[in-house]
């Protein structure tokens, strides 16, 4: 316990504000494969009006790793000076090097940033108690409240029992986004959320309903942006102790992420996006013949899960 009371005394406030649900961003790209932000202008405009709690940028949604940090500043200052600060905003920052990381976190402080969201480094791999201590040091000179982001299947992994160590022991990082989809790490961070003021953020939507149960203050959602109306009426529901009709709507996400799980990581969101009127742009690379038939496919199911979706949810 004294361990505990020692760690709480040193970290700072968790921020102000930030439950309930984001939208994770995806990213604009043209044929030339670099980011069109203002191709983000209608989305933003979307999500501001749909009564969402925030909004993420730069995130594995937002495809961070797939443009350089010249374009991914430009895409932060592009979207705070569009949410003019309707909205709190949190910042993916994830790197391969900490002087990239630092750079992106000043910037996003400079925009207004509510939090940071922290990956570990997702190409060059490295022993997981080095990498510990990398992520311990950079927090430590970050200039926002981080939350620590927990995505092994596209970063170095590392277990959740020493990214909750950080959670207590550096005094900017505080929280997590688990988005690990490891139903089996949900009862360890409500353990730790007992005892130690933090964030906890869903970030994998197959869990949303279970992750809520133990404890979530929310989600940082990819499938968020393209239909919020249903995370909404789910963390709703959940939060007014209507856990049957939750259940029912997490019931509605899992059939989207059955249908998502067929494409490339985000194209269902983009490509539902785009049905719904907002396209963008480039999908990344050249269709072979599967991905023309399930994306095909996928047109045609989406619209009708769609109409059915919102009815359900008003």
């Amino acid at each position: 316990m004294e361990t505990h009371s020692h760690s709480v005394s040193q970290r700072a406030d968790v921020p102000q504000g930030f439950s309930g649900v984001f939208a994770a961003m995806p990213t604009p790209f043209g044929p030339d494969g670099l980011p069109d932000v203002k191709g983000l202008d209608s989305l933003v405009d979307f999500l501001l009006d749909a009564g969402l709690d925030g909004l993420c940028v730069g995130g594995a949604t937002g495809e961070y790793a797939a443009f350089g940090p010249n374009d991914r500043i430009r895409l932060f200052r592009h979207v705070a000076e569009r949410v003019g600060g309707r909205l709190p905003l949190i910042f993916g920052v994830g790197a391969e090097n900490s002087g990239q990381v630092l750079r992106l976190s000043e910037t996003a402080a400079e925009c207004g940033g509510g939090m940071l969201l922290l990956p570990p480094a997702a190409y060059f791999r490295y022993v997981s108690g080095d990498f510990v201590e990398f992520i311990r040091q950079v927090s430590e000179m970050l200039p926002l409240p981080t939350l620590l982001y927990n995505v092994p299947q596209f970063t170095n992994p590392i277990e959740l029992s020493e990214l909750l160590r950080l959670v207590e022991s550096v005094a900017n990082v505080v929280g997590i986004k688990d988005s690990s989809g490891d139903k089996g790490n949900l009862p360890l961070i409500a353990e730790t959320k007992a005892r130690v003021l933090m964030l906890f953020f869903a970030g994998n939507d197959s869990l949303l309903f279970d992750s809520l149960q133990h404890g979530a203050d929310g989600a940082v959602s990819g499938i968020a942006s393209a239909c919020p109306e249903l995370l909404l009426a789910l963390y709703n529901a959940h939060r007014d102790g209507q856990v049957e009709w939750a259940m029912t709507l997490q019931a509605v996400l899992d059939e989207f992420i059955a249908q998502l799980e067929m494409l490339p990581v985000p194209w269902g969101i983009k490509l539902a996006l785009e049905a719904r009127g907002f396209p963008l742009g480039s999908l990344g690379w050249p269709l072979g013949p599967r991905l023309q038939t399930q994306i095909a496919h996928f047109r045609q199911w989406f619209p009708s899960w769609l109409g059915c979706c919102l009815r359900t949810c008003a």
